[in-house]
């Protein structure tokens, strides 16, 4: 899928600096391993490829053997850098209006990231990172939820905590750390990257501001009204990968969830240079080596979280999009990535 901007703000490596002097690693032979010009880590305001991110973390985990190094990197930075959408939220008059707000200004972050809110009795968070290259994210998912509790902390209160947290990818030897900062029970192994909330905590009121902030808010506001909007392929993308594992990514679904027919979602998405089947191989060939280099989890599971309907199907999918079988594919990143 194309992507004209599929990067994070490089402030998050200034965090990254100081986590791994902290732990006595060595950040410029890391970021140089990584792919990554030393500048990076101390210039926040420069634009970092995000898959560069997700193999810095990768092999930064790997080489130090600190396994969770992803969440404690995203426990280290507190409230992420939001710039002025920041003022835009504590403006919204309950938590799950801020919530919303926020997911439809994320493109404005990085159009790889993609997080949906499902409302219902038992309301959730998904996360998913479709970086158009095949790579293992558990790092990189850890980080951003581990940021994004973060977020939730400051509208709901320091004392909040969820009421699940899932990860599709294998455990950690050692949960402790993800036990203290999430306070919760913490499932690995799961269909999705997620964070249930309860409807109270939607419902949560936020106190108004000044009216001087509501005038830099409305300024603000302006400001981006002028600015590219995201590509219809963003939505189509985060929809899709919600629906994957709900075996509920047709094309007529999707269409319907965006409140349009099949017909409309086409020429959308040809507005980008993509159709709909593309959108969905980009977002299965993602999140299949994400399942398959993050844990040992059967195939067969794999292939139904993926939306397939066999085992058969998922394997003869993954061939022709990788050359080998998902077993034999595995096998051979696997054993690379001992070397």
């Amino acid at each position: 899928m194309k992507s004209t901007s599929a990067v994070v703000r490089g402030g998050i490596l200034t965090y990254y600096k100081r986590l791994a002097l902290s732990l006595n690693l060595d950040p410029n032979a890391l970021v140089q391993r990584a792919g990554i010009e030393r500048r990076y880590l101390d210039n926040p305001d420069l634009s970092l490829p995000i898959g560069r991110l997700v193999n810095l973390l990768e092999i930064t985990a790997a080489s130090s053997g600190i396994e969770d190094f992803g969440l404690r990197l995203g426990a280290s930075r507190g409230l992420p850098d939001l710039g002025p959408i920041t003022l835009i939220l504590r403006e919204e008059p309950t938590v799950g209006d801020a919530l919303r707000t926020l997911l439809s200004l994320l493109h404005l972050y990085s159009d790889a990231i993609y997080i949906r809110l499902e409302d219902g009795e038992q309301p959730f968070l998904t996360f998913n990172l479709v970086t158009g290259r095949s790579a293992q994210c558990k790092q990189a998912i850890e980080t951003m939820m581990a940021n994004f509790t973060s977020t939730l902390r400051w509208l709901l209160g320091d004392d909040w905590s969820p009421a699940l947290v899932t990860f599709t990818h294998s455990p950690p030897i050692d949960q402790a750390r993800h036990a203290r900062f999430f306070r919760c029970r913490v499932d690995f192994l799961q269909e999705w990257n997620g964070i249930v909330l309860r409807p109270r905590d939607l419902a949560r009121k936020l106190p108004a501001s000044s009216p001087v902030m509501r005038q830099h808010v409305e300024r603000y506001i302006r400001s981006i009204d002028v600015a590219p909007i995201p590509t219809y392929s963003y939505r189509v993308t985060q929809v899709v990968a919600m629906a994957l594992p709900r075996g509920d990514a047709r094309a007529t679904r999707v269409a319907r969830f965006l409140g349009v027919d099949r017909r409309t979602l086409n020429r959308r998405l040809e507005r980008d240079g993509l159709n709909f089947s593309t959108v969905v191989d980009n977002v299965r060939r993602n999140l299949a080596t994400q399942h398959l280099l993050g844990s040992d989890r059967p195939l067969s599971n794999i292939a139904g979280v993926l939306g397939f309907g066999s085992l058969s199907a998922f394997t003869r999918w993954f061939r022709e999009s990788f050359g080998d079988p998902p077993s034999s594919w595995r096998k051979k990143q696997k054993s690379r990535g001992r070397r």
